[in-house]
């Protein structure tokens, strides 16, 4: 079974890394340069605690590829980055499915157009950090969780490929499966909507939204207003749970920050964008999200 992961950062590299003791797997990335370094260096290096470990990887040029051929492709860019990928992918048969692991919900807007492979969404809740082209530090292990889209039943070939996910790397690389995708992502995008912005416009690591008190009383202002968009029986249990991911990655900087650090584009219009969005769809304001919001885009232009 062949698996293609588009995208050469942070989240592109782990899973390479990862999914090629499994699998047959092809890192497509955007420049000559990274193809070029990862080759050169042996392929693609992990950091993780006080280990160090390469492992050989088969890389080619997204540019290059009209039609991908491979059983399964893993999108791991960027949310904005999603829009020049999609006549690629339009081009995909019945026999393909299509994993999206971006932050936000923005990109289901995006997936009417993809008529005929099967479509999952993912959410990665492993902390990364890329060193350079073919460097990463993989600072937290999470999981992987993955919900068919809107909810077709499997067929073989996917099959295949979560179970022996399951049988092979698991341990190394855990991965859960779904029943629906919606709750799935709802719940780790109001964790990006906590972290992400406010450790951008702090410019703190995670951890501190919880030890300085004022951080924490803006946290959950944030999360009051944005509570709406949960279940009234689990916002306790949601808050908790925003919380403890806090405290688990509580020495990392977040994609954010480091975004606006390194002046580049951020996701916030796919993440808090998203949510103010669906809060006016829905009738109700939320004038905290769009100051939380406007203050991200204020330092993003910055940069």
């Amino acid at each position: 079974m062949r698996i293609g992961i588009v995208g050469g950062g942070a989240i592109g590299l782990l899973y390479a890394f990862h999914l090629t003791k499994a699998f047959d797997v092809t890192l497509y990335v955007k420049r000559k340069a990274q193809l070029q370094l990862i080759g050169d260096n042996g392929g693609i290096t992990v950091l993780h605690q006080q280990t160090e470990e390469t492992r050989e990887i088969t890389v080619k040029l997204w540019g290059d590829v009209n039609v991908p051929e491979d059983d399964v492709i893993i999108v791991a860019v960027k949310q904005y980055s999603l829009p020049e990928l999609m006549n690629s992918l339009k081009k995909c048969s019945k026999r393909q499915s299509v994993f999206f692991l971006q932050n936000g919900m923005a990109h289901i807007d995006l997936l009417s157009d993809l008529i005929n492979p099967r479509i999952f969404l993912g959410v990665v809740e492993h902390g990364v950090k890329k060193e350079n082209d073919f460097t990463i530090s993989w600072t937290g292990k999470g999981r992987t969780k993955l919900a068919h889209y809107p909810k077709p039943l499997p067929e073989p070939s996917t099959v295949d490929f979560t179970e022996k996910w399951t049988k092979d790397i698991i341990n190394d690389f855990p991965i859960e499966i779904c029943p629906d995708f919606n709750e799935m992502m709802m719940q780790k995008l109001l964790v990006n909507a906590i972290i992400n912005p406010l450790t951008a416009i702090f410019h703190v690591r995670n951890g501190e939204l919880l030890t300085n008190i004022h951080y924490k009383k803006t946290m959950a202002m944030l999360y009051n207003e944005l509570s709406l968009f949960v279940d009234k029986n689990k916002r306790q249990e949601t808050w908790e749970h925003i919380c403890t991911i806090c405290e688990r990655t509580a020495t990392n900087w977040s994609s954010m920050n480091r975004d606006i650090q390194e002046g580049r584009e951020t996701e916030v219009d796919a993440i808090l964008g998203y949510l103010k969005k669906l809060a006016i769809s829905r009738g109700e304001s939320v004038p905290i999200t769009e100051f939380i919001y406007e203050a991200v885009k204020g330092l993003q232009d910055m940069k």
